[in-house]
């Protein structure tokens, strides 16, 4: 990942997705729009809800908890959603 600040965007962003409790200060107010705008454009981009259960939108793996979707997408998937973000704003 580029930068720290990349970092607490794409942080902001997956949490938000995940309806996870999320810190308003973790971004800057134009940071937090950008995320909004992402995520209701995308909505499947992050997330695929199939018969209840949570699975990775990006590389189809699941099913997880909310937690453990949340952990897969910064573990593994931290890099491409930063770079959507970029490419997509």
């Amino acid at each position: 990942m580029a930068s720290m600040m990349e970092y607490h965007v794409v942080r902001y962003i997956v949490r938000k997705a995940l309806r996870l409790q999320v810190d308003e200060a973790m971004v800057s107010f134009k940071d937090s729009i950008k995320a909004t705008r992402f995520i209701r454009e995308n909505p499947n981009f992050l997330v695929v809800t199939k018969k209840g259960m949570l699975y990775c939108g990006i590389c189809g793996r699941g099913p997880f908890t909310r937690r453990g979707l949340y952990l897969h997408l910064m573990r593994v998937h931290a890099d491409d959603i930063a770079r959507a973000i970029e490419s997509r704003s």
